[in-house]
C-alpha cells in the first residue's frame, strides 16, 4: 500500500474516530513486550506508534489504562496488525485491529468513544 493509499484508506473510514492518546505496552505472540503509543481508536481499531516495524497479521495484544468513571482500569486488547507505516523520524503508524472482544471490551471501547478524555 502506498503513502497516498494509505491517507485515502484514512479518509474513507467506515466508521467513527476518536483522538486517543495512551502511552501502552505491546505484547507478541512470543511474550515480547514493546512500548507503544495510542493515537486514535475507533469501535473495530487502533492506531498506535512504535519504535520498530511490526509484520501485517501479527498477532499481540495491547495493554494501556484509561479513567472509567472516576477509576484508573486497566485494559488489554487482543488483536492483529493490519498495516505497518515508517513516519519519518517518529517511528512506525501501525494498525492494530481488535479481535472480536467481549461486551464488557465492547463497553470499554463504547464509553471511551463517548467520554472526552
Amino acid at each position: 500500500m502506498t503513502a497516498h493509499q494509505l491517507m485515502l484508506a484514512q479518509v474513507q473510514r467506515p466508521t467513527d474516530r476518536k483522538i486517543f492518546r495512551r502511552r501502552a505496552i505491546l505484547t507478541s505472540g512470543n511474550n515480547q513486550t514493546s512500548h507503544a503509543r495510542t493515537i486514535d481508536i475507533s469501535a473495530q481499531d487502533l492506531n498506535i506508534m512504535v519504535d520498530t516495524p511490526l509484520e501485517i497479521g501479527h498477532s499481540a495484544s495491547l495493554a494501556f489504562n484509561v479513567t472509567i468513571k472516576q477509576k484508573t482500569t486497566p485494559l488489554e486488547f487482543k488483536g492483529r496488525v493490519s498495516y505497518c507505516v515508517l513516519v519519518g523520524t517518529e517511528g512506525f503508524r501501525v494498525g492494530f485491529a481488535l479481535a472480536s472482544g467481549d461486551a464488557l471490551h465492547k463497553k470499554h471501547i463504547a464509553h471511551i468513544m463517548q467520554e472526552s478524555l
